[in-house]
């Protein structure tokens, strides 16, 4: 089983990433790890070197993606992560998900509400219409 596990860093993310790791141990899936950042940098490897993205990325995203990844570091389980930047969090997920032929997709709830959930929607919700594969939202 091939999962792909969404993560801003936010507790709900967090839970997700727990739960792809959970999969991990006990199924044997492999795990690819993304989050989204703005603008159009696009780094696919181990842990995102700091040095080299220094002004290039949202330092926020770096260390999601490298707090998402310890997890995995620390039970001693390969994970891929990528870190993409230059679309939305749903339209980049999709993309990936598609494009790499994932079976799941894992990700938190986001919680947004009133106007601004009416007027974007969230990134769960656009996910789990748009999706290709089974999507799991976390809570």
């Amino acid at each position: 089983m091939k999962i792909l596990a969404a993560t801003d860093g936010s507790q709900y993310a967090m839970k997700a990433v727990r739960r792809a790791l959970e999969l991990a141990m006990s199924e044997g899936a492999n795990v690819t790890l993304v989050t989204v950042a703005p603008g159009s940098f696009v780094y696919r490897g181990g842990e995102v070197p700091l040095g080299l993205v220094h002004d290039e990325i949202d330092p926020h995203a770096v260390s999601a993606i490298n707090e998402a990844k310890a997890l995995f570091d620390e039970k001693g389980i390969q994970v891929a992560t990528v870190l993409e930047r230059g679309k939305t969090a749903a339209n980049a997920i999709l993309d990936i998900a598609a494009k790499e032929e994932f079976d799941l997709i894992i990700m938190g709830s986001t919680g947004k509400t009133g106007i601004e959930r009416f007027l974007i929607g969230t990134t769960a919700s656009k996910v789990v219409t748009h999706a290709q594969c089974s999507v799991a939202v976390i809570r």
